[in-house]
Formats: structure tokens, sequence, C-alpha cells
């Protein structure tokens, strides 16, 4: 019983039904993800793509990294690290912007309760005892075209209560598509594994189908939608908006559905920002829990190769602007390498990447 009480507790605390065994997956990882209500699926290019979905990784462009600390409810901490590495693109690839035909990437989460002061049936004191839920993940993503991309995450989940432990195995499947350069859709199918059975009680992981989109209207503005359809429970809608008024600093906000069993509208709510210096990103995120408290997200997502990037990027910007101060440049319409310029930039001055406006519709 006090076994049972405390996995349920912990599933409760991880925004599950305490139905199910290791909820503590539906908990949203990275601060910028977090801050945007969870809604990942079809934005994951980058190194959370080994969590949220697998495809994203064959369009990864750089190597990245990630790392998270999380200050959850009463003592939980959450913890994350994560990586992404892409493998030298196909030569029918390597033309095409954000494609990159095969990449890696892995991942660890870790949900801990610190010190428990322990207790027998009748209350006496037994000393303290420590928690946790771990799950480790090995993800493999690969673009067919420069449009469509697929992948398929191997998880180890493993979890410690009190002396008793458990574990269980699963995989996660996803896909992702790229409508046009400023539309990306993306689906998951998550936690499909045995059940993680502490004891004699088996619970069913927390599988579930996600079916969402990113959209940017312009290079300021990016809109995330995304429904969980779970095997057990309602479904739930999340969704996120970002402003990005400057390249500096990114502005976000979220709502979830999913959180707000016995909770007020407040649980479902979620903001932060995001500051930003040549791809690499420090993020904060604020994310209440009505009665139970509130969480705190920061994270850290590094994007290697990313200030070469945009120095190429600038000084092709700073020949396209030679072109157009050009008098009689109409024969610059003609020229196959200031056309393939032009297709690398955006048209707004202030940004000189299409890759940063589109390239992960981020």
């Amino acid at each position: 019983m006090v076994i049972a009480g405390l996995a349920q507790s912990m599933n409760v605390y991880a925004g599950g039904s305490g139905t199910e065994g290791a909820a503590f997956l539906d908990i949203p990882v990275g601060a910028g993800p977090a801050a945007l209500g969870g809604s990942y699926a079809a934005l994951a290019k980058d190194a959370y793509a080994a969590t949220y979905n697998p495809a994203g990784l064959g369009f990864l462009d750089a190597p990245q990294f990630s790392g998270q600390h999380l200050s959850y409810l009463d003592t939980l901490h959450y913890e994350y690290l994560s990586f992404a590495l892409p493998f030298k693109p196909s030569s029918d690839c390597a033309t095409k912007e954000g494609c990159a035909s095969t990449a890696i990437g892995g991942s660890v989460q870790y949900l801990g309760t610190g010190d428990v002061a322990g207790m027998d049936e009748a209350g006496t004191a037994t000393g303290d005892f420590s928690s946790y839920y771990a799950a480790y993940n090995l993800a493999l993503g690969h673009s067919f075209t420069d449009k469509i991309s697929l992948g398929l995450t191997g998880k180890l989940i493993t979890a410690k209560l009190a002396d008793v432990s458990a574990s269980a195995f699963a995989a996660d499947l996803g896909g992702m598509y790229k409508v046009q350069s400023n539309l990306m859709l993306g689906a998951t199918l998550t936690n499909l594994g045995s059940d993680l059975k502490f004891l004699d009680q088996p619970d069913s992981l927390p599988m579930a189908a996600h079916v969402g989109a990113g959209f940017r209207p312009d290079a300021h503005w990016l809109m995330t939608g995304e429904v969980v359809f779970p095997k057990t429970g309602l479904a739930s809608f999340h969704s996120g908006l970002e402003w990005r008024p400057i390249d500096l600093l990114s502005l976000r906000t979220g709502f979830r559905t999913d959180t707000l069993k016995e909770l007020s509208t407040l649980a479902g709510v979620s903001a932060g920002l995001g500051l930003n210096m040549w791809g690499q990103e420090l993020a904060y995120a604020y994310l209440p829990y009505g009665d139970l408290g509130n969480t705190h997200y920061i994270s850290l997502l590094m994007k290697f190769g990313e200030v070469d990037r945009a120095k190429r990027n600038l000084i092709q910007y700073q020949h396209i602007k030679k072109h157009q101060t050009v008098e009689n440049s109409g024969t610059s319409d003609s020229n196959p390498d200031y056309m393939q310029l032009m297709e690398l930039l955006n048209a707004n001055d202030s940004h000189f990447a299409k890759t940063q406006g589109e390239g992960n519709v981020r």
C-alpha cells in the first residue's frame, strides 16, 4: 500500500491520473517547449527531437545539445540532457535547405524526490529514503525528401520507490511533413511498450498519439497547436504562441487542457522567454499548477557551428545588397548564383538567414 500510494502521488504530480505508470513522461522538457504548452511535435527539429518527435532528426543541419533543470512541485526535481547529431547528407539532399538525410539523438529524463521521511504503517519513523523515475532514449531520424521525414525512438524506463524497483521498454514512432517553408505538420505515437510493474502491481505506460502543426506567418511570430489522444482518458489540446520582437529575445506563452483536472484554469497556462545569440538559447519557463504550486524551468539549447553559418549568411546578405544597389541590375535576375543566394535569405533585412525564420518553423 505504501509503494502504491507513493507511485500514485508521483504520477499525480507528473500530470497523470495516477492510473498509469511513468506518467512523468508527459511532463514537458525544455523551457522553450514547456512555455509553448508542450506543443512541440511539429517543431522538434533540434536537440529535443529524441523526446518530442524523432522524425525531426531528419531535418537537422548541425549538432545540438540541450540541458534542463526544473524545480518541480514540493521536493521533486526534474533533470534533462539530450543531444542530436546529423550524419553527412547524401548528394541529392545536401543542396536542399534544412535537409539532413539521417541523424541520431539521445536523451535522459530523471524525476527524483530527494530525501523523504519514511514511516511504517504504525507511524514509526524508519529513516529517510529517495525515489525516482528515469528514461533513457536513443533515436534515429531519416528524411526521404526535403519535405518528409520519419523517426524511431527506443526507451529504457526505470523506477525506484523506496527499496522496490521496476523497469519497462518502450518506443516512439514519428513523422514530419513540410507543407511549405513556414508550415510544418508533425505526428507521433508515443510510449508503446511493456508495463511498469512494482511488486504485483503492473501499470501501463502513458501511450498516446500526438498530431500537431507549427506555422510562422512572418519572422516575428510563431503559432503551434497539438491534439493529444491518450490510450486512457480524454483527448487534450496544447497550444503555444511565440513573439520575437528582436533577434535576441523570444517571448512565449501557451495553454494545455490535460493539467486542468481538479485544478483551476490557471493550471493550464504557461509562459516564458528565451535569450538568443548566434543560435544558442538560454530559456526560462513558468508553469503554475494551481493549489499544487508553481514550477520553474531553466534550460540551455546549444547549436554547434551556428557562428560560422551566421557569418557566411552575413557575407551572402551583403553581397545581395550590393547587387540591389547596382544600376541596371535587371540581368541579375538571370544570374544563377544570385538567385541561389536569394533563395537562402529572408526578404526582411533584419534577418540574414532564411534558416533563422523558417528552418525550424522557428
